[in-house]
């Protein structure tokens, strides 16, 4: 009897030891990250307080999605290797988990929302250094603007096509997706062209090589082409700016 209880009692201690020994295993298994701040093209930027939105994203150092959540709130990670990765456009630019890897942004077809995100930025445990994700527009204004102040009314419609050299942009390093994309967009005048003004959010061109080229079309109410203006020059696009094109359209 006396030796059952002296196998008990150690079978008790030695669970007792097992046990301590997981729960000091179980407080390393997880750090809470402290030291992140964001910028928006270098300025300091967080969401206002009561904001749902969610911009930062968590991939696994493999690429895999690992999680989405708020600028605002502390929040532990498991320990490991991470990539990170922010925008303030959440919804539009990242809509669904999706491989880092395999994660890239179109040009948008209507060319009416910017592109803002940062580099995907490499941040292991313990999570004790200090971390800035810059969110960085990848996108600027093309604005077509028209300096006719004698309307030509053979035509109702201005149908611009923007020719661009850059499709997307591949999160994962950075770098952009080279293709060939025509960006369409018609606009109503009533003024015969006075005053015709349009904006178009394009990915920044970067080598001269990639700048975008611009053909304008006018059309009468049947839809016809009247006339056809093609510009000789191709522009350039810088992220966060605008590249202004002043011309006559109603000039020969």
């Amino acid at each position: 009897m006396k030796k059952l209880k002296k196998l008990i009692m150690g079978l008790t201690s030695i669970l007792f030891v097992s046990t301590s020994c997981s729960n000091d295993e179980l407080k390393y298994d997880s750090y809470t990250v402290k030291s992140l701040d964001f910028q928006l093209n270098g300025v300091p930027w967080n969401l206002n307080v009561g904001i749902s939105t969610r911009p930062l994203f968590i991939y696994k150092e493999d690429g895999n999605y690992f999680a989405n959540y708020s600028s605002l709130y502390p929040f532990s990670l498991e320990n490991g290797k991470y990539k990170l990765v922010a925008t303030d456009f959440p919804e539009q630019m990242i809509p669904s988990p999706t491989n880092l890897n395999e994660l890239i942004v179109t040009q948008p077809a209507l060319a009416n929302q910017h592109v803002n995100l940062s580099d995907a930025v490499a941040y292991n445990s313990p999570f004790e250094e200090p971390l800035t994700l810059n969110i960085i527009t990848r996108t600027g204004i093309l604005r077509l603007k028209s300096q006719d102040v004698i309307a030509d009314r053979s035509y109702s419609t201005i149908k611009t096509t923007v020719t661009v050299k850059r499709s997307g942009f591949k999160v994962s390093d950075a770098t952009y997706v080279k293709e060939d994309m025509f960006v369409t967009r018609s606009k109503a005048t009533a003024s015969g062209g006075i005053n015709y003004t349009d904006d178009f959010i394009l990915f920044q061109t970067g080598e001269e090589a990639n700048n975008v080229r611009v053909k304008i079309e006018c059309l009468d109410q049947n839809m016809q082409v009247v006339k056809t203006k093609i510009f000789d020059t191709a522009f350039p696009i810088e992220g966060s700016k605008v590249t202004n094109v002043d011309f006559f359209l109603n000039q020969p």
